[in-house]
């Protein structure tokens, strides 16, 4: 079985249509449909049902969809595991939170492109909530975001864990004690966007009758939040190790509060379906970034 047809076969059926599949393999749709076509005459059988207006697989389909899976899988680990780092070329489409990028994603892109220099990466900073939208979509091939994502067609593995905490800037006026529910409710707050977790368990806590209604401005960027913070434009919650050098330097200051966070979990989360051990490449050494930068921050 030529591998290609079966790989394309694999991208199609996934994605529902031909036209799909050209898009993420790079091809026309007339290559597409003509590898299909060997395919189908190769096995003597035909794939797809394309007498309506949607395509859909055959029973000889379905049954070949997990077989040509296990196919393009075992050629792709073969190739990884046994050939040249060199020769291995392709592109991984990376999806990450910003909170990363702060952190150590340049040095993953750097190992990547150090041991795998005919890898290319496309890098998607966004929301944890719009990358496993894309990931379902199968937009991307991994994303390491705030997970782990529930669907049975990922994978989710354990990434690494950022320690919530509060700051502020020096010129921002605050009581010079420990803060309550009801101080923290009077002043400006900065954190993410209102549907990250740490934003609803902000807004949870602070939404109680007896409370001043909470004054919550969100941003996706993690970059803005530690500037309005340093500029005194509130109070904000953010991943502790991110501003660890503007704590060090004087531009902001931890503030004791009555509002512990819970801690930011990210996971390696990719498509089980199709197999990309490329993807899988990029997620070891992510393993690895995480966990020198744990090393590192505990040795500090």
């Amino acid at each position: 079985m030529n591998l290609k047809n079966a790989e394309t076969f694999v991208w199609a059926a996934t994605l529902g249509s031909f036209t799909a599949a050209a898009d993420r393999l790079g091809a026309t749709q007339p290559a597409i449909s003509a590898r299909i076509a060997a395919l189908e005459d190769e096995l003597g059988v035909k794939l797809f049902d394309r007498t309506g207006r949607r395509m859909q697989m055959t029973p000889a389909g379905l049954d070949l969809l997990p077989r040509a899976e296990r196919y393009v899988a075992l050629a792709a680990e073969i190739k990884a595991a046994v050939g040249d780092r060199n020769a291995l070329t392709g592109l991984v489409r990376l999806g990450t939170s910003e909170t990363l990028v702060h952190d150590w994603i340049p040095e993953l892109i750097r190992q990547v492109h150090a041991d795998y220099p005919g890898v290319s990466l496309e890098l998607y900073v966004d929301l944890s909530v719009n990358l496993r939208e894309q990931l379902v979509a199968r937009e991307l091939d991994i994303a390491f975001l705030l997970g782990p994502v529930s669907e049975p067609s990922m994978i989710n593995r354990a990434l690494c864990a950022y320690e919530m905490a509060w700051v502020a800037g020096p010129a921002m006026i605050l009581p010079p004690r420990r803060l309550t529910l009801e101080a923290m409710a009077k002043v400006p707050i900065v954190t993410f966007l209102r549907q990250t977790r740490p934003h609803l368990q902000i807004r949870q806590a602070l939404s109680r009758p007896d409370l001043p209604t909470p004054r919550i401005s969100g941003s996706s960027s993690v970059a803005t939040m530690i500037r309005m913070a340093e500029d005194g434009v509130g109070l904000a919650a953010v991943p502790l190790d991110i501003v660890r050098p503007q704590i060090k330097d004087g531009r902001l200051r931890l503030v004791d509060t009555d509002l512990p966070l819970a801690s930011l979990a990210f996971t390696s989360t990719w498509p089980a379906s199709p197999p990309n051990p490329l993807a899988q490449l990029v997620g070891h050494l992510a393993d690895n970034a995480a966990k020198v930068r744990l090393s590192t921050v505990a040795a500090g």
